[in-house]
């Protein structure tokens, strides 16, 4: 080699061994920090940083010098950094999502959130980034209240330290976690666990801060907090208190309705594909139990939609029938040991239909639009009519009272994973619209049966609570179906078609 070619090289070598080390992001979110930006920078301790670290600052529009300020503090900064103005203001939570998939672009390992206005101690950064680079964390806060008596000491208004500590409690409660303070704004994230989470769905104002740890939180991630000083000066404080309570809160309810289920909220939403749904066989007065309790000893069953076999496990081991299942989804662990006919609802059957003395469709045709679902009706009648199967249908009820409130006062119907409103539905079923369905389809019905909700998915432990209300929600279910009934459950039996009534005339005819 050269030796005018050596530096060169040794170059290439630095770089590519650099480019192969981890790298760690200080991003600083700065509005309005003119006056305190520069003093950020000289107190952040350079020779202690891990190495690839390197500093983003992303001044969100501020209408004051912030953006120049920091270009100025860039000049004499030892390691790299970067100076954004956002064209327009994204907001507290709109600025972060941009630094973070900035992060998340280019491959760094670790972000750490500084504020540009001082609040925040900067020596303390490579205490915050260390369990992250040392893979001992997936979040590491930076919490004032471990020590609650310093942020005190350290310039905490009384009403803003009971105040937290209030928040943080109740939010632990409602999330189930168990964190000393929810609301710093120093926090560092592993760029792997922001890449498992939506946060571009959170909302850009200051409860993005709320958002994201709760989407960690849902995710699994681990996390540490570490104790840091209080600081309160001079700078502006943009937050409106009682706004940012409410929201909070309204996050944290959020984030619990819709993993039971009962609320839809995108940012929340983490069940995994085919996860949707839960067997309610073992919640008294549900779906699934009361039609259990009415499929006879020993009947040949046809299944339709029933491919998680959750019934008919039941039905083959508690009453010895045999089930046939008709689905183009069936589940794997534990296998199914049930006939498997796979079919999309959707497409016309054109296949011959197996011998059945009962047809089961649990919550089956509101997942298929009007044209799709008549026919099948017309198709079971048509194959199923001489002997008569029994029809066993259950549809959620869309007149369901807490539906018609959320309607008629907050003028909203809030579409879910689960529950009445399941994104997957395409048909809304009322008792009086599931009655005329059955007479245009030639359909008798026998006996119609009103189901409460499922408590107990959404109540978990709290047991007795759960079938307290659902005994309660039951009897009002009966008493009063169109507005308490959860779901409507009917028997019905096809008329007969045409074609048989002609076949038995001629066949009655012959014996006489």
């Amino acid at each position: 080699m050269r030796p005018s070619a050596f530096p060169g090289f040794l170059s290439q070598y630095v770089q590519l061994m650099t480019s192969q080390q981890s790298k760690s992001l200080i991003f600083i979110v700065a509005y309005n920090a003119e006056a305190h930006l520069e003093s950020v920078f000289r107190r952040i301790p350079y020779d202690r940083l891990p190495v690839g670290c390197e500093i983003l600052v992303s001044d969100d529009a501020s209408p004051d010098g912030t953006f120049e300020v920091g270009q100025k503090a860039a000049l004499s900064c030892p390691i790299p950094v970067r100076v954004l103005k956002n064209p327009k203001n994204l907001g507290y939570g709109g600025n972060q999502k941009l630094g973070y998939q900035i992060a998340i672009q280019e491959n760094y390992q670790a972000v750490v959130m500084l504020h540009g206005d001082g609040q925040y101690a900067p020596e303390l950064l490579p205490e915050m980034l260390a369990p992250i680079l040392e893979e001992d964390a997936d979040v590491v806060l930076g919490s004032r209240m471990l020590r609650k008596k310093d942020a005190l000491a350290g310039g905490m208004p009384l009403y803003k330290w009971i105040g937290n500590q209030i928040l943080t409690k109740l939010e632990n409660r409602i999330v189930g976690a168990e964190l000393s303070e929810f609301h710093t704004g120093y926090r560092a994230y592993r760029i792997d666990a922001l890449r498992r989470i939506p946060f571009h769905h959170n909302t850009n104002n200051f409860h993005f801060d709320t958002d994201i740890l709760i989407q960690m939180l849902r995710v699994g991630a681990e996390f540490r907090e570490i104790p840091i000083p209080t600081h309160y000066g001079d700078e502006v404080c943009h937050v409106n208190g009682w706004r940012y309570f409410f929201d909070c809160i309204r996050s944290c309810w959020h984030d619990w309705l819709t993993k039971k289920g009962i609320f839809y909220c995108r940012r929340f939403d983490f069940a995994p594909p085919g996860g949707r749904y839960e067997s309610k066989l073992d919640i008294p007065h549900s779906s699934h139990q009361t039609a259990l309790r009415l499929v006879p000893n020993g009947s040949r069953v046809l299944d339709i939609g029933g491919g998680n076999g959750w019934v008919a496990d039941e039905l083959t081991d508690r009453k010895n029938c045999e089930v046939s299942i008709i689905d183009n989804f069936f589940r794997t662990e534990p296998p199914i040991h049930h006939r498997m006919i796979h079919h999309d609802l959707k497409d016309p059957i054109d296949f011959d239909l197996p011998p059945a003395d009962v047809v089961l469709m649990m919550d089956v045709i509101e997942h298929l639009p009007r044209p799709e679902h008549v026919a099948l009706l017309d198709r079971l009648r048509r194959d199923l009519d001489d002997p008569p199967a029994r029809m066993i249908i259950s549809v959620p009820n869309t007149a369901f009272l807490p539906l018609r409130l959320s309607f008629s006062l907050l003028g909203r119907l809030n579409y879910g994973r689960r529950g009445i409103l399941d994104d997957t539905h395409a048909f809304l079923f009322t008792r009086k619209s599931l009655h005329e369905l059955m007479e245009e389809c030639d359909y008798d019905i026998l006996g119609w049966h009103h189901t409460p909700p499922p408590y107990e998915l959404a109540l978990g432990d709290r047991k007795q609570l759960a079938r307290m209300l659902t005994s309660l929600h039951a009897t009002a279910a009966r008493l009063m179906p169109s507005l308490f009934a959860y779901q409507h459950l009917i028997e019905a039996s096809p008329r007969p078609t045409v074609e048989s009534l002609i076949r038995h005339s001629f066949e009655n005819s012959r014996g006489k």
